[in-house]
């Protein structure tokens, strides 16, 4: 993405500048009547090079390409926040005219929580950096625009509470809370894993299909996973491998809704991801070192595990067992 030139003083004149494509403008002296010239001077030039005049006609160019270069859910994502914004601010206002109080009214206006907050205000952004990096505009005017902190999801499973979410399982349910416990994997790759993926006691995913898209997902497969593997590859050659009682793939919203029910069953918050802490948390206590688990987990860093699993540093007896092990004690 292009750098964006910012307002500069000048001690010789004592008056503030900007730089535009190799040309300086002048800006006045007084720094707060400089910087808003300057946003006037930017707002000008976006309007006249951009091709699409109102903020409708950017995001439905955006979405466009995103349906062409990105990920199915990926684009139905984006649409659905870019839809509830326009519908927020009208197909009137200009690319150049989208405010931060534009996007506080509209996030007001939802029950959203922090994370789809971030989110929502992270795809606006993003459709705005793809028209700077196309041509379409010069000038971000939401670029200093902050994002609201994601919440955390730290919410992880002993042995004993994971026990007691697998009772309240039923049918094709169970294997794929199995398989999550298992391998630590994301819910999202235990959605559309297909036989076509095993190779051996491996699970392979492609660049494409991979988080991130710079690095293959390998998942390493013990006795109970490989076996479920091999049930369900058997019976579902073709397709996803994991699916509910009527034959068809499980969905995102399909499992947030049987987790719901066994919250209520079990007393406390249930969620797929819950697995993927515990499977951690698990070879953590175990002995099994942050770099070999942050690659078991598909992480490129060990900096993830040790971000994400700090609880452990609650957990005094295997801080104690570790204090034992760093000086070789007894």
């Amino acid at each position: 993405m292009p750098r964006q030139s910012k307002p500069f003083f000048r001690e010789q004149t004592k008056s503030w500048y900007c730089s535009v494509n190799g040309k300086q403008y002048p800006l006045g002296k007084d720094k707060a009547k400089a910087f808003e010239a300057f946003y006037e001077l930017m707002r000008g030039r976006a309007e006249l090079k951009s091709a699409k005049s109102t903020l409708y006609e950017l995001t439905q160019s955006y979405l466009d390409w995103c349906e062409k270069n990105r990920k199915p859910g990926t684009y139905d994502n984006h649409r659905k926040y870019l839809k509830s914004l326009i519908e927020s601010v009208g197909k009137r206002l200009r690319v150049a005219d989208l405010k931060k109080h534009h996007l506080t009214k509209w996030l007001e206006g939802k029950d959203w929580g922090p994370t789809s907050q971030h989110d929502a205000v992270s795809v606006v952004k993003r459709a705005y950096n793809w028209a700077m990096e196309e041509g379409y505009i010069a000038y971000n005017p939401i670029a200093q625009v902050k994002k609201a902190p994601k919440k955390r999801r730290d919410i992880f499973y002993s042995s004993e509470q994971w026990a007691l979410i697998r009772q309240h399982a039923k049918g094709p349910l169970i294997d794929l809370l199995d398989f999550l416990w298992s391998t630590g994997c994301r819910p999202q790759e235990v959605r559309v894993l297909e036989a076509s993926h095993v190779h051996g006691d491996v699970v392979i995913f492609s660049l494409d299909e991979s988080k991130g898209e710079k690095h293959q997902r390998v998942l390493f497969l013990t006795a109970e996973p490989l076996a479920i593997i091999q049930r369900l590859a058997a019976k579902y050659p073709s397709g996803p491998l994991f699916r509910n009682k009527y034959g068809r793939p499980w969905t995102k919203d399909a499992i947030k809704c049987a987790m719901t029910r066994i919250s209520k069953k079990v007393g406390f918050r249930v969620i797929a991801y819950g697995a993927r802490h515990g499977y951690a948390t698990n070879a953590l206590l175990n002995g099994v070192d942050p770099i070999s688990v942050s690659h078991l987990m598909g992480h490129r860093s060990p900096a993830m595990v040790a971000k994400v699993y700090s609880h452990l540093a609650q957990n005094h007896e295997f801080l104690r067992q570790q204090a034992v092990k760093a000086t070789n004690a007894t």
